[in-house]
């Protein structure tokens, strides 16, 4: 298979990005891996076939010189994001705009960039990371599964409109994941510690965890090994990418609704 020129977001070191950099420029590929801070790129500096440049997704300004540097681009990797965390009433109008910010606009800044190019090539993948929250929203994280959700559709969208030029769309939809995603969120009211009418829901849901990946959490590998696929044969929309999210997505699509949520609420142990 002939080499690819990759870029991918969001490659600090420990995540998903970075495992996937590593992946993909081993089989030969030439892979820009990007960060918002070189420095935080780690040992992925060293790695041949991989070279480290400086993005914003959030930043237009920044979005065009990454892509300037760049030049053509055969698969563009949308993996930077983040998650603002707690009950959606103590949110604010800010943390909806900042968590779309980067979730939704980010991708969509570098998409639109790169759809040209693509479309008048002939040929294109795109690859966004979403997440089992991209199709089941769960309490505290409904404004990071909002981000999801929307960046789910436009993805579907996206193939259906440019599938007949002969671009790729795919979604890969990891569940819990062993890396410095978590201890990155932001945590917001009674998520923060803040006196609360949430408090008894946030203090519930954190002795849950354990149950929602009973096997343990996922490698960014094996994460990454899913993203491979996806770039190389590209057979499906979405990828979900742990064991936690098949089973999630199993759940889902043998129940109604209101069975889903009993389920989940025995599962869990939850009386909120």
């Amino acid at each position: 298979m002939a080499a690819k020129t990759i870029l991918i977001t969001g490659c600090s070191e420990g995540g998903i990005g970075a495992a996937s950099a590593k992946k993909l420029a081993a089989k030969g590929n030439r892979v820009f891996a990007t960060v918002r801070n070189a420095a935080k790129a780690g040992d992925l500096a060293k790695t041949e076939n991989v070279t480290i440049v400086e993005l914003d997704v959030r930043d237009d300004a920044s979005v065009k010189a990454a892509l300037e540097a760049v030049g053509e681009v055969d698969v563009l990797v949308n993996n930077a994001g983040f998650e603002i965390w707690g009950p959606i009433e103590e949110m604010t109008i800010a943390d909806i705009e900042d968590q779309f910010e980067t979730n939704v606009y980010g991708p969509m800044r570098l998409i639109l960039a790169l759809l040209p190019q693509m479309r008048n090539r002939g040929s294109g993948v795109v690859v966004n990371v979403s997440s089992v929250a991209g199709r089941v929203a769960a309490p505290l994280n409904g404004l990071y599964a909002a981000s999801k959700f929307a960046l789910e559709a436009l993805t579907e969208s996206l193939k259906f409109e440019c599938g007949h030029f002969g671009l790729r769309f795919h979604l890969i939809e990891p569940g819990l994941v062993g890396t410095p995603f978590s201890g990155n969120r932001r945590l917001v009211g009674a998520a923060a510690g803040k006196e609360s009418p949430y408090s008894e829901l946030v203090t519930q849901w954190d002795t849950v965890t354990s149950k929602l990946a009973p096997q343990g959490r996922a490698t960014p590998e094996q994460v990454a090994d899913v993203i491979v696929d996806a770039v190389d044969n590209g057979a499906q929309l979405r990828y979900p990418a742990t064991p936690d999210a098949n089973m999630v997505f199993a759940a889902r699509k043998a129940m109604d609704d209101a069975q889903f949520e009993a389920a989940m609420r025995s599962q869990l142990g939850l009386t909120w």
